[in-house]
């Protein structure tokens, strides 16, 4: 449940953004989700409405760019790719366990939408 205060904090710089500009309201707000970041991309529209219902950024739409995670392998070197979430990670190219993490875990506001 920790995307309610990640959203909090997505809600205060979008505010913080629209402010600066001398926009009157938020429109759109495009984040980037890495898929081992642990935040749950289901969850963070219905948190965002919630929190943001009597403010400038009422009704603003979230869109999400999931980022995979890559890993390298320890054993072989390569690089293997995971769009999602899975049960277990593997290399693709060994089929080795001895995986490390390089990206796919962040998170980062990457537009918001001004009016």
């Amino acid at each position: 449940m920790h995307e309610l205060g990640i959203m909090a904090d997505v809600l205060d710089t979008a505010i913080e953004v629209a402010e600066k500009h001398g926009a009157s309201k938020v429109t759109k707000i495009t984040l980037k989700i890495g898929v081992m970041s642990g935040i749950m991309p289901e969850y963070v529209q219905s948190f965002f409405d919630v929190i943001s219902k009597n403010t400038i950024a009422r009704g603003a739409k979230i869109t999400i760019d999931s980022d995979p995670a890559v890993f390298l392998c320890r054993k072989c070197g390569e690089q293997t790719v995971y769009e999602a979430l899975g049960p277990e990670y593997v290399c693709h190219h060994c089929g080795s366990p001895a995986l490390h993490l390089q990206s796919g875990y962040g998170f980062q506001i990457v537009s918001v939408g001004i009016v």
